[in-house]
């Protein structure tokens, strides 16, 4: 089923629509079902179909807080009907700590306990039987339940409805920037999707793979070969019990991953193996979503990468270490940032592989590895575990998850802009996780220090928001021109132009994959500014500039034209350079100018095609 006939369907029939709602809704917060119940991501869709326009937003609202109520309500009723037999009952039966974490939550905050249950997931269906079964007066619950009921409505409906909205808008603008959006949201979401089960994961079978090769690496079996060669460096990881026997496990298999996946790249690479045309296809599907924001954004994440941000960042760790009496660390520091350069540029030299378009010279003309993706890498990577000793729980993941994550925006920002190929970045990426984790080895079996991590985390945001940001402010007008598509301009006298290179150009406005929307019905060589200021003479103006005001004003049906906003439209992936408006009545005119790769000798600048809509 399409999404066109989903949307028919709910328009059809809004009031079961509504109906579904309530019992989703209502499932998710039962006690057994909620379990099931992948309630966030459908109440996420539910919100992207209200921006739809296929239901209303006010009746998905109360439909949404009822189910919630219900659901919480029924729950509350078996723990105060059933109390402790429900123990004895599936899931509980086979998962007794649902229940008793859910009792230490509820006797640590009480009543707080019913709100804040409501958003967090495990505790969501288990919160409600929990105060049924502790006695909670009823009428306390239900003042707790209805509030919690409504925040939880608005909390999961409404990003998906600002999320349907945006990408509304983002394909009125141009499908390529919608498509980029989606890219960049499911992007982010998988990483914090892959990260969080990664997690679970390790914590489920961990220790468990952790004792097990521990207990063969130091047995008396006999090996011989590879195995030999396994068992002594795991015993070597296992000579001294530490806390960070479990990190140490997980390096080494990172260090073995990386090195098998760099190797095999490296084959391909030079091989011209299928991962070559890997690179061909990636490198234009990312070219035909390049538009005017994107690039804004991208640019100023590879400028975050540039080397005097990196270098700057690197010796305020370096600084802030020695301060600290921690020289084991800060040479530590200074080698593995040191060697994991000198080997990206030994490796850029050796290999000569050229990037997609040449915009560098040197060595760093050649692309193979990207120096971006492998020491974006290696400096938060290797930071993170240099401050790991001093975190605990939650932010130790937390920390490693967000280095990897600044090191893949880096990454992919490079990718974007067309100065690698798919295979570079690869390559960077695993040199870069092979070499971090080889010396996050030797780093953690050495001798501890009482690293400030705090204090670090702290040096390292300042230098990001100070020398970062200046960084991006002075280079990010030079560098959108530099990183700007390469295109050809064909240059032609006038009397051309009029006879007959004006049929060379596009006759309708073109889209991602070449996808026509309206004609282009102007042609027009001269200053724009002069054309502007005529028209505007004849009654035309310039459109209001867009806010936040105007942009929320749109999602009201009642809205009059004259306060619509004029969003602005690409071509070819080029914003326009002029947008003139005219209201006639209850009918706009919308007049739009883009440029073209065609220009007239004599310095009249380039052509412009238009369309009146």
């Amino acid at each position: 089923m399409h999404l066109q006939d989903l949307l028919t369907i709910i328009t059809n029939n809004p009031h079961a629509a509504y109906f579904v709602i309530l019992l989703v809704s209502f499932s998710e917060s039962l006690a057994f079902v909620g379990l099931l119940v992948p309630g966030t991501m459908i109440m996420f869709g539910v919100g992207a179909v209200v921006s739809t326009g296929a239901l209303s937003l006010k009746p998905t609202l109360i439909a949404a807080a009822i189910g919630a109520v219900g659901g919480d309500g029924a729950s509350y009723w078996l723990g105060r009907h059933y109390r402790e037999r429900l123990r004895n009952l599936w899931p509980f039966r086979r998962h007794p700590r649902m229940l008793t974490g859910g009792e230490s939550f509820f006797r640590r905050y009480g009543a707080k306990s019913v709100f804040l249950g409501r958003f967090v997931g495990p505790l969501r269906p288990v919160i409600p039987i929990v105060a049924g079964m502790l006695d909670m007066p009823p009428l306390k619950f239900a003042l707790v339940n209805v509030i919690s009921a409504i925040g939880w409505a608005f909390a999961y409906t409404m990003p998906g409805v600002f999320f349907g909205t945006s990408l509304a808008f983002a394909g009125a603008i141009s499908a390529r920037l919608a498509v980029l959006a989606l890219v960049v949201v499911a992007g982010v979401w998988g990483f914090v999707w892959s990260f969080r089960r990664l997690i679970i994961l390790l914590e489920h079978f961990g220790p468990r793979c952790t004792q097990a090769l521990q207990d063969w690496a130091l047995s008396d079996t006999p090996a011989r070969g590879v195995k030999l060669l396994a068992r002594s460096f795991l015993s070597s990881l296992f000579l001294r019990r530490s806390v960070e026997e479990f990190l140490l496990v997980i390096l080494a298999a990172v260090l073995v991953f990386s090195v098998w996946g760099f190797l095999g790249v490296l084959q391909d690479v030079v091989m011209k193996d299928p991962l070559v045309r890997a690179d061909q296809a990636v490198y234009h599907f990312l070219q035909s979503l390049r538009n005017p924001w994107g690039d804004s954004v991208f640019v100023a994440i590879t400028e975050l990468g540039d080397w005097l941000v990196s270098g700057s960042v690197a010796a305020a760790v370096f600084l802030v270490l020695l301060l600290s009496r921690c020289r084991r660390s800060a040479g530590y520091w200074a080698a593995v940032l040191a060697g994991g350069a000198c080997a990206v540029r030994i490796l850029k030299w050796a290999l000569h592989l050229p990037r997609p378009t040449p915009v560098y010279h040197g060595i760093s003309a050649f692309g193979f590895p990207s120096g971006h993706a492998a020491m974006g890498l290696i400096l938060y990577g290797f930071l993170a575990i240099v401050i790991a000793r001093s975190l605990r729980g939650m932010m130790r993941r937390w920390f490693f998850a967000a280095a990897f994550l600044i090191s893949f925006a880096l990454a992919f920002s490079r990718l974007y802009l067309g100065v690698h190929w798919l295979s570079d970045v690869l390559g960077g990426i695993l040199f870069a996780s092979a070499w971090t984790a080889l010396a996050g080895i030797g780093y953690l079996k050495g001798r501890p220090e009482a690293v400030p991590a705090r204090l670090l985390g702290l040096a390292v945001i300042g230098v990001v928001a100070t020398v970062g940001l200046w960084h991006v402010a002075d280079r990010h007008s030079h560098d959108l021109a530099f990183y700007a598509p390469r295109r050809l301009v064909k240059v032609i006298d006038s009397k051309a132009w009029l006879t007959w290179a004006w049929q060379q150009l596009p006759a309708w406005r073109i889209d991602l994959g070449g996808a026509r929307e309206e004609p282009l019905t102007i042609q027009f060589a001269g200053r724009p500014e002069s054309l502007a200021r005529y028209l505007i003479s004849k009654g035309w103006h310039h459109p209001p500039p867009l806010n936040m005001r105007i942009l929320l004003a749109a999602l009201s049906p009642d809205v009059e034209m004259r306060n619509l906003p004029s969003l602005p439209r690409l071509h070819d992936g080029r914003l326009e350079t002029m947008l003139l408006l005219r209201d006639e009545g209850q009918k706009r005119l919308a007049l739009r100018l883009w440029p073209t790769d065609m220009q007239l000798r004599g310095g009249r600048g380039p052509v412009w095609v238009g369309t009146v809509e």
